[in-house]
């Protein structure tokens, strides 16, 4: 990667910005006597990817909040757990809203790459409601540039559509965006695929195996200040 070549940055939310794994704790809270609330929490996020990925391909597209709820349903019947629908409304909004948990080097690491001059703009599943809370936990409200939602295209991420979206809203060449996403490499290989430069970060505290069955990134960093390391 040639930072040279870049004028936009453009960054995923969940997995990168916040950590999901928080999801854990909530279940613990509100589902009676659960004591598999880690493997609830991982089919929980495992499902909800999978809807996303079949609505694009039946062209069948449901808002993102819609598929969490429907993939918590999945992993808690999954695991033997009879949850009412209001408990799981809960359980939803708590993670999404009442909790965000935030990656500590996301506020400033972002800032930095502000600071060094670039543009940098959220492009994810989340709809524009569940983007607002996550931006304002963050503290990046006001501080990014913009938001781009996949509300906005009816299409979910890896499918170039969205990535293109984003290149139109930011009035950016494609190629000439960086996105850097956290989490599964299925980002990364979308937006690869798209035309985009692409950074993983690795997050090596998480623990979370690096992936190869699309294209390598073109950088790897461990986290926001490593990758405004190389912007500054």
């Amino acid at each position: 990667m040639d930072p040279e070549t870049v004028t936009t940055i453009t960054v995923d939310s969940y997995s990168t910005l916040v950590d999901v794994s928080s999801q854990q704790e909530v279940l613990e809270e509100y589902v009676d006597g659960i004591e598999d609330a880690e493997e609830v929490s991982r089919l929980w996020r495992h499902q909800y990817i999978l809807y996303s990925v079949i609505a694009n391909d039946i062209d069948e597209y449901r808002p993102f909040w819609e598929l969490i709820g429907q993939g918590l349903r999945y992993a808690l019947e999954s695991h033997g757990h009879d949850v009412p629908a209001d408990v799981r409304d809960e359980i939803r909004r708590t993670v999404y809203e009442d909790r965000i948990a935030v990656f500590e080097d996301v506020t400033d690491g972002i800032g930095r790459l502000i600071d060094a001059g670039y543009e940098v703009y959220v492009v994810s599943n989340g709809t524009p409601e569940m983007l607002e809370h996550l931006l304002e936990a963050a503290n990046l409200d006001g501080v990014v540039t913009d938001a781009v939602s996949a509300d906005e295209v009816e299409t979910y991420k890896p499918d170039p559509a969205i990535y293109r979206h984003a290149a139109e809203r930011t009035g950016t060449p494609i190629s000439e965006i960086l996105h850097a996403s956290g989490g599964g490499m299925r980002d990364v290989w979308g937006a690869k695929h798209a035309g985009m430069q692409t950074a993983w970060l690795s997050r090596p505290d998480k623990r979370l195996p690096r992936e190869h069955l699309g294209r390598d990134p073109d950088v790897v960093v461990e986290d926001f200040h490593d990758l405004a390391d190389r912007f500054e």
